[in-house]
């Protein structure tokens, strides 16, 4: 039988932080996992690397293409309106508060989210086993489950906002949603990573779970604001601290579980905000459905963190090239991409590139592409797993028609004028923002990740190791090998 396995994600904790965290001697249960199995700095988040979009990549295997979670805030084509799931309480505004909850709790999972991914959740509940989500709000299941207080699901119910959710077996969501009594401790204010933690030392101590996805977000939310990253790191090397004490130590705990720890993203510093429409600012805009006819607009930019869209509307008077050369333009852009027939073409400063998928030369992860013009435009060792990244972006149905990733330092502020200056951020296609650490423990010898591991490669891995059949689903300008 399978050993069960623990996924332990530590939101926005990149490779240098957990260094640190370490040598200060703030990760010790992390550090004792690294060393009881292996870790690697080499693997690479997706793009745009931003919390919902890496989270789904992360249970689904699936870039945006495959997910069609393109990112934290986007233009939905067919309702004429921007989603947003949480930039900032400013940005959510555009649409409404309401509509927010609505997308990050329901329709995210159930509705944006392709039928034709699977999560780790599906996939296994499916083969009779059975899965659990603490904090986790990219969750789709096959279990419904109502807000648990009964007064708080009257309240939903009365406002009209959502009041149940389709997730795993055993779901936990802060004080919303709980399938069991646990007796963790209350998480509002700054204790979520503390309950998180509380309510997985619960599941260990029962054995309750096949699969178990812990989601630690306190690392990310420090290092938004230049907080203390080091005491959030602290806290979530606690969290994973109480499993391996209810285990009865880390030897037991490993001879019951394969444990994964990693993070969704990484995070670099902000020192300059820019405007990501600024250059369009001639064209007719489409602000938010309360406020524009998409019918009368020309371009939809949807900006957050370190990504922007811009999304050409149907009486579009400009192209995606030309939208493209303004983009680039800005100060703030690094690299700017577009579709351009069967091929998808990137500039960076005065360099230009096209590539697709083809017979060329094969990448680390065994994609071969084709590539015409400068070869130097993307350097893997500052654009990790480029191509890949970049056509699970470009190729997304609900991605915008161009896509700038920042350059280093700045950030694009949200709808609400939100941004991070003086603090840290994530988003583009950048090595800061993407390569996060990969610790792997209690696992045979034979079970590994590639040389190159992606955070797409999670869900397959899970996957194999119960012995169900990885459901990935591939399009066909994806249906190349990869990973």
């Amino acid at each position: 039988m399978s050993k069960k396995v623990v996924l332990a994600v530590v939101d926005g904790l990149g490779p240098e932080l957990l260094n640190r965290a370490i040598a200060a001697g703030r990760a010790p249960t992390i550090a004792a996992l690294a060393e009881a199995g292996s870790r690697t700095d080499a693997c690479v988040s997706t793009f745009p690397s931003l919390t919902p979009v890496c989270l789904s990549a992360i249970v689904t295997g699936e870039h945006p293409v495959g997910s069609r979670i393109p990112g934290m805030t986007w233009y939905h084509r067919d309702e004429g309106r921007f989603v947003e799931y949480g930039s900032s309480f400013a940005a959510t505004l555009a649409e409404g508060t309401r509509q927010m909850l609505d997308d990050i709790l329901v329709n995210l999972n159930l509705l944006h989210m392709s039928p034709r991914a699977t999560t780790v959740f599906e996939a296994l509940e499916d083969a009779g086993l059975v899965t659990a989500a603490v904090n986790l709000y990219v969750c789709r299941g096959r279990v419904r489950h109502q807000i648990t207080r009964p007064a708080a699901r009257r309240f939903a119910r009365r406002v009209g906002i959502v009041d149940a959710v389709y997730g795993p077996r055993r779901y936990f969501l802060g004080d919303l949603f709980f399938s069991d009594l646990t007796g963790a401790p209350r998480n509002f204010g700054i204790g979520i990573d503390r309950h998180g933690g509380a309510v997985a030392r619960w599941l260990v101590t029962r054995d309750g779970f096949d699969f178990l996805f812990l989601y630690l977000y306190e690392t990310d939310a420090a290092g938004h604001r230049g907080g203390d990253v080091l005491g959030a790191v602290e806290r979530a090397d606690a969290g994973l601290a109480l499993m391996v004490e209810a285990a009865g130590g880390l030897d037991r705990f490993l001879d019951r579980y394969g444990v994964v720890v990693l993070a969704d993203h990484s995070q670099s510093p902000i020192e300059r905000i820019a405007d990501a429409s600024e250059p369009l600012s001639d064209l007719r805009r489409f602000r938010s459905s309360r406020r524009s006819d998409p019918d009368r607009c020309d371009v939809a930019v949807a900006a957050s963190n370190r990504a922007a869209m811009a999304y050409l509307l149907p009486g579009a008077r400009t192209g995606a090239a030309e939208v493209a050369d303004r983009l680039a333009t800005l100060a703030a852009a690094d690299i700017v991409a577009h579709r351009d027939g069967d091929w998808l073409a990137v500039r960076r400063g005065d360099g230009r590139l096209r590539f697709r998928r083809g017979s060329g030369t094969a990448d680390e992860r065994g994609n071969a592409w084709d590539v015409e013009g400068d070869p130097g435009l993307l350097d893997p060792a500052v654009y990790p797993n480029a191509f890949e990244r970049l056509e699970g972006a470009l190729l997304c149905a609900t991605a915008g028609d161009v896509i700038v990733s920042a350059a280093p330092g700045w950030e694009f502020a949200d709808a609400g004028g939100i941004h991070h200056l003086g603090g840290g951020s994530h988003g583009s296609l950048r090595v800061e923002d993407s390569l996060v650490p990969l610790v792997v423990a209690g696992f045979p010898a034979g079970e590994a990740f590639p040389s190159q591991p992606s955070i797409t490669d999670v869900q397959p891995f899970v996957c194999r190791h119960f012995g169900v059949a990885p459901r990935v689903s591939r399009p066909h300008a994806l249906a190349g090998s990869v990973g």
